[in-house]
């Protein structure tokens, strides 16, 4: 196989106050230094050139030595901004600018968990979907209106920008990348060096806690009855007559307090109940969804997918105690 030419690989890392560290490792792995393995597949040599950037202090112990200032950004054909471990704080203005600058140069932009926030705060994101942490979701969603936040995914690929979830979902976003760049064989290998699956099934769906949420006094209740009551054949209208309100002010106040329906809610909490049992228990497929109040194991499993990306059996094979 020819050589890549390093001058149209150049891939710069971003370094923020406050990184997570393995947001910088695992694109440093990928498009940084390759051993011997992995340079059996490329003859001219590994096929990126990556640096660090930072407006960060070299001092600092936890930041490479290597680091290069924010300006190297104008010679990055790829731009990966890494996450912060508290995104609430406005990214640096002076990183806001260099990122848009090299937007509009044409670099391939990639953000790693939080890191999307500063994609978006230069306006990036605006008109695209992306994703970032489950955690952070609801943050990134209320900050930057004009972005399509969708938690769901382990990465997302919009009109060539790429937004990861949680540190590890950056793993699976690089192989993308380099699947991109040089084919399946390419990203197989690379995934074999790094004991990683080269493509994981389902999104970050499956990893999300839905939490139960606070309100007005009635909601609360009507909420705990539901929770109390999951196992059973549950409706809008029996959920209203237990309510003593009409289907019509149920549906209002639940949805300001919860940002959904009742049944969204109910199915959500279904499927939250059925992870648990996955996870602690052995009981059967038909068992568990008996105990959820879906019916039936197939019932179970259409909206057990629908919600976590991947399969009851799947996910019990991952999170089982």
């Amino acid at each position: 196989m020819d050589s890549y030419p390093k001058d149209l690989a150049k891939v710069a890392v971003v370094v923020q106050p406050g990184f997570i560290p393995l947001d910088v490792a695992v694109p440093k792995q990928v498009f940084g230094y390759w051993p011997a393995y992995l340079t059996a597949h490329w003859p001219g040599g590994a096929p990126y050139e990556l640096t660090l950037v930072s407006s960060v202090s070299s001092e600092d112990a936890l930041v490479p030595r290597e680091v290069e200032p924010l300006d190297t950004l104008e010679t990055a054909d790829t731009v990966i901004v890494a996450g912060v471990e508290d995104p609430t704080a406005r990214p640096d203005v002076e990183l806001v600018e260099r990122l848009r600058d090299a937007h509009g140069r044409g670099s391939r932009m990639v953000s790693i968990c939080t890191g999307a926030f500063a994609l978006a705060e230069a306006g990036i994101l605006d008109g695209r979907s992306a994703t970032t942490h489950w955690h952070w979701a609801r943050l990134l969603r209320d900050r930057y209106p004009s972005v399509a936040v969708r938690e769901a995914e382990l990465y997302v690929e919009d009109t060539g920008v790429f937004t990861s979830a949680g540190a590890l979902a950056g793993t699976d976003l690089c192989l993308h990348l380099l699947r991109l760049d040089h084919g399946q064989a390419a990203a197989n290998t690379m995934a074999r060096y790094l004991v990683s699956p080269p493509h994981r099934e389902g999104g970050q769906a499956q990893y999300i806690e839905h939490t139960v949420p606070s309100g007005e006094s009635e909601i609360s209740d009507v909420i705990t009855w539901i929770l109390e009551h999951l196992d059973e054949p549950l409706t809008l209208e029996s959920v209203g007559r237990h309510s003593h309100m009409s289907t019509r002010t149920l549906r209002r106040r639940f949805r300001a307090v919860t940002g959904t329906s009742v049944m969204n809610w109910v199915a959500m909490q279904r499927v939250a109940r059925a992870r648990e049992l996955l996870e602690t228990t052995r009981l059967g497929v038909d068992d568990i969804a008996h105990r959820c109040g879906f019916g039936s194991a197939e019932s179970l499993r259409i909206h057990f997918t629908a919600l976590t990306r991947t399969s009851p059996s799947n996910y019990r094979r991952t999170f089982a105690a």
